[in-house]
């Protein structure tokens, strides 16, 4: 968690830090994106539980289950490793038609670390009263900012390809995650796995 932080205010040290470590998908995984991301979820999954959500046009508070905020939990979970993943393959595939060669290891970093702002605002989401898609919005808006340095030192594009490769990243990273957390609010009310 300490790294996301570091991602936002201090961007370009933290990728310096990432870029040096080297890590495998493996490492970036079990070290980085699976605990961050059941820390996160989980607070926001117990919140939903012990508070409820914040619904409708007069903000009244609806109760939530313990096995309905378990299953959004689990969904939102699901959807942001489906589309950190899938976004990490898709990244490298346009990266290649870019001429830039780049190995699973540096697209996946780049992606996991990229969505982390994202999946640290769950837990500005798990307050009753924040909207839960303001939160993903200023989540979203973070990981664009924090994609700008991780795009240059991670992947190392040449000048010229190196602002369309961002864009790219960016596009990918808003569109999956604006879809993986739109799953997961419908499984939350209700209209999808009921």
């Amino acid at each position: 968690m300490i790294t996301a932080f570091e991602l936002i205010f201090t961007p370009l040290r933290a990728w310096n830090k990432i870029n040096a470590a080297q890590g495998s998908v493996v490492r970036v995984l079990l070290l980085f994106l699976l605990p961050f991301l059941l820390f996160c979820v989980g607070i926001e999954g117990l919140a939903l539980w012990k508070w409820g959500e914040r619904r409708g046009e007069v903000d009244y508070v609806v109760k939530i289950s313990q096995d309905l905020a378990i299953r959004y939990s689990a969904a939102q979970m699901g959807m942001l490793m489906t589309s950190i993943f899938c976004g990490a393959k898709a990244l490298q595939w346009i990266t290649q038609s870019f001429q830039v060669a780049t190995s699973d290891r540096q697209c996946a970093t780049l992606m996991a670390y990229g969505f982390s702002p994202i999946i640290l605002l769950r837990l500005a989401d798990a307050w009753p009263a924040m909207n839960t898609w303001v939160a993903w919005m200023i989540g979203a808006l973070l990981s664009v900012s924090v994609l700008y340095h991780g795009v240059a030192l991670i992947l190392k594009p040449e000048q010229t390809k190196g602002f369309g490769l961002y864009l790219i990243s960016v596009i990918i990273v808003l569109l999956s995650s604006g879809l993986s957390h739109f799953v997961a609010v419908s499984v939350l009310h209700g209209k999808v796995l009921q």
